[in-house]
C-alpha cells in the first residue's frame, strides 16, 4: 500500500467513513446461538472465512496493516459483506494508504452499485486523492440517490467537498457537468447555480461567479443562496454584485441577510451605508437584539455618544431576556462600550462601577472583566492604576503578564517591561507577541538593534504573514540603516493592513528617501481613518510635513 494521504485528509475521511471493526464478527458469532434458519442465512461465513478475518485482525494488532488489509478485503470480496468492505476502507485510512482505501471503496461500489454509502465513500476518497475527473461518476450517482426533499441541501455542500482539491478549474468543470440537469430544473436551479458560482469563486474567476449568482437569482428571486454568494463577491470588491443583494433584501422578511450585508459594508469601511441599513433593520425588526449591538458599536466608533448609549442600552434590555453564552458575551461587550461612553464624559468612577457589575461566575468571566477594566483605564491614560490591577492578578497568566508589560512601557518602566516579557517567553516560548513587543521597543529606542531584529524574526517564524510584525521588521531595518529592505517590508505590511501606525512608519521611510509626495499620500490616508493615533501624530509633529 502507498501512503499519500495528509493528516488533515485522513482525519476528514476517517470521521466520514469510520465503521465498526468487529461488526462482521458479531454477526458470525450470533449464528452459533440462533435457530437453524439463522445459520442458513449466515452460511456464507464459513470457518475458512472466519479464520481469514481473525487472521486479518491479528495482523493489524501486530502492526502489519498491509497484510491485515489484504485479508479483510479478500474476505469482503468473497462475502460481499458491507461491514467488511467498510472495515477494509477504514484500515487503509488508518494506515494512510489512499490507494488501499480507493481499491476497497471501488470494490465495494462495484459489488453493490446501488449502495449509497459505498458510493459516498468512493466519492470522498477520490476527492481526497485529487482524482477529480474520476469523481464525476460517483458525484452524479450521489445526486441521483438523494431524495428530492434533500437534494438542494446536498448540492449546497458540494463546494465544501471539493475545497481541498489542487486544480480548482478542473473541479469547477466537473461539478458543473454533474449539476447540468439540476441547473435546468426549477426546484434546484438556484442552489445548483450557487454551487457552480462558489466553485468558480474558488478559482478566483469572479466574473463567472457573478454570472452564476445572477443565474441563480433569476431562477428563484426568493432564494437566499445566490444573495449570499453575491455578498462574498462584494467582499472581493466586485461592485456589480451589490444589486443582487439589494434585490434579495427587498424580498426577505427576516433580518439575517441584512445583518450579513451590514457586516460586509463594515469590512469595506462603508460605515454610512452600514448605519443606514442598521437603522432600517432596527425599525423593521425592533426585537432583533444583535442589530442594536452592532448599531451601538458603530455609533460608538463614530463618536455618536448619545445614540450609542441608546442603542447599547436597548441591546442589553433585549439580551437580558435570553440566557446563553452568546448573549452573555454580547452584554459584556455592550456594557464595556457603555462604560467607555461614561469615561468620555469624565465619569471614570461610574464607568468602573458599571464594569464591576459584569458577570464573574467563573475564572474566564473574571478574567474578561479584569481585561475590560484595564482596557478602559488604558484608553484614558490611567496607566498606573491599570498596571497595579494586573500586578495583583497576573501570576502565571501570559496574556495578563503581556498586558502588564505594555503598561510598564507606557510608564517608562522599561526594565520592568523587558523582565515581564522575558517571563512570558519563558512560560510560553511560542508567544510571538512578546518577542515582537520587545524587539520593536528596542528598535524604537534605537537600542541593541541586532538583538531586536532577531527577536522580531523569531516572532515571524510563528506568524509569517502578520502585518504588524512585518512592520516591526521594517522599522528595525530602518533603524539599522537598511532603507531598501525597510521600504519593502513596510510596503508589504501596509498592503496587508492599512493601519495608522504602519502608515506612520512607511511614511517616515518614504520621507527619508525624499519621496515626499508618496509619504504625504500615506499619511493623509491614515489621518482620514485615525486622526488621533499617537504614533501618527508624533511622527507628523516631529517631521512637520505640509499636509
Amino acid at each position: 500500500m502507498k501512503f499519500p494521504l495528509s493528516a488533515a485528509r485522513l482525519w476528514a475521511l476517517r470521521v466520514a467513513l469510520c465503521a465498526s471493526a468487529y461488526a462482521a464478527l458479531a454477526t458470525t458469532s450470533q449464528a452459533q446461538t440462533t435457530p437453524e434458519v439463522e445459520k442458513i442465512n449466515n452460511s456464507a461465513m464459513s470457518g475458512e472465512l472466519l479464520y481469514e478475518i481473525l487472521l486479518g485482525e491479528l495482523n493489524l494488532r501486530q502492526g502489519e496493516p498491509a497484510a491485515g488489509f489484504a485479508l479483510l478485503l479478500d474476505a469482503a470480496r468473497k462475502t460481499n459483506d458491507v461491514q467488511l468492505y467498510a472495515r477494509a476502507v477504514d484500515v487503509a485510512l488508518q494506515a494512510r494508504s489512499g490507494d488501499g482505501a480507493l481499491m476497497a471503496a471501488r470494490a465495494w461500489s462495484q459489488a453493490a452499485p446501488q449502495d449509497r454509502k459505498a458510493n459516498g465513500h468512493l466519492l470522498q476518497i477520490l476527492i481526497a486523492l485529487n482524482q477529480v475527473t474520476d469523481s464525476l461518476g460517483p458525484l452524479k450517482k450521489e445526486l441521483s440517490f438523494t431524495p428530492e426533499s434533500e437534494r438542494n441541501a446536498v448540492i449546497s455542500q458540494i463546494p465544501r467537498q471539493y475545497a481541498r482539491v489542487s486544480d480548482k478549474k478542473q473541479a469547477a468543470d466537473i461539478v458543473q457537468q454533474a449539476l447540468e440537469p439540476y441547473l435546468r430544473n426549477s426546484a434546484t436551479a438556484s442552489e445548483a447555480w450557487t454551487s457552480v458560482g462558489r466553485m468558480r469563486l474558488a478559482q478566483d474567476n469572479t466574473a463567472a461567479a457573478l454570472d452564476a449568482a445572477r443565474q441563480g437569482s433569476a431562477a428563484d428571486g426568493n432564494a437566499l443562496s445566490p444573495a449570499l454568494l453575491a455578498l462574498e463577491l462584494m467582499g472581493r470588491q466586485i461592485k456589480e454584485a451589490e444589486p443582487l443583494v439589494m434585490q434579495a433584501l427587498r424580498r426577505q422578511n427576516t433580518p439575517e441577510l441584512a445583518m450579513s450585508y451590514v457586516r460586509v459594508l463594515i469590512e469595506m469601511q462603508r460605515y454610512d451605508s452600514a448605519n443606514e441599513q442598521l437603522q432600517t433593520i432596527t425599525q423593521k425588526f425592533p426585537q432583533h437584539a444583535d442589530a442594536w449591538l452592532v448599531l451601538g458599536s458603530l455609533q460608538f466608533e463614530q463618536g455618536q455618544d448619545a445614540l450609542a448609549e441608546r442603542s447599547l442600552s436597548r441591546y442589553v434590555e433585549l439580551a437580558a431576556t435570553v440566557n446563553n453564552d452568546n448573549t452573555a458575551r454580547g452584554i459584556a461587550q455592550a456594557q464595556t462600550r457603555r462604560a467607555s461612553l461614561l469615561a468620555r464624559q469624565g465619569k471614570l468612577g461610574e464607568a468602573r462601577q458599571l464594569l464591576a457589575q459584569l458577570p464573574a461566575r467563573n475564572a474566564d468571566e473574571q478574567r474578561s472583566r479584569l481585561l475590560a477594566e484595564v482596557q478602559l483605564l488604558r484608553e484614558h491614560r490611567q496607566w498606573q492604576i491599570a498596571y497595579d490591577l494586573l500586578a495583583d492578578a497576573s501570576a502565571n497568566d501570559v496574556d495578563l503578564l503581556y498586558e502588564q508589560a505594555m503598561l510598564a512601557e507606557k510608564l517608562n518602566r522599561l526594565d520592568d517591561m523587558e523582565k515581564l516579557l522575558r517571563n512570558v517567553m519563558q512560560l510560553d516560548p511560542s508567544y510571538h507577541n512578546a518577542y515582537n513587543a520587545l524587539g520593536f521597543s528596542l528598535a524604537d529606542r534605537n537600542l541593541r538593534l541586532d538583538e531586536a531584529k532577531q527577536l522580531i524574526i523569531k516572532a515571524l517564524t510563528f506568524v509569517p504573514d502578520d502585518p504588524f510584525i512585518t512592520d516591526s521588521l521594517g522599522w528595525v531595518e530602518f533603524r539599522l540603516g537598511n532603507t531598501s529592505a525597510a521600504l519593502t517590508y513596510l510596503q508589504k505590511a501596509y498592503k496587508d493592513r492599512t493601519d495608522p501606525e504602519i502608515a506612520a512608519h512607511l511614511g517616515e521611510v518614504l520621507w527619508h528617501l525624499q519621496r515626499t509626495d508618496d509619504a504625504r499620500k500615506v499619511w493623509r490616508e491614515a489621518l482620514d481613518v485615525a486622526p488621533n493615533n499617537e504614533t501618527l501624530q508624533e511622527t507628523l509633529q516631529r517631521l512637520k510635513p505640509a499636509l
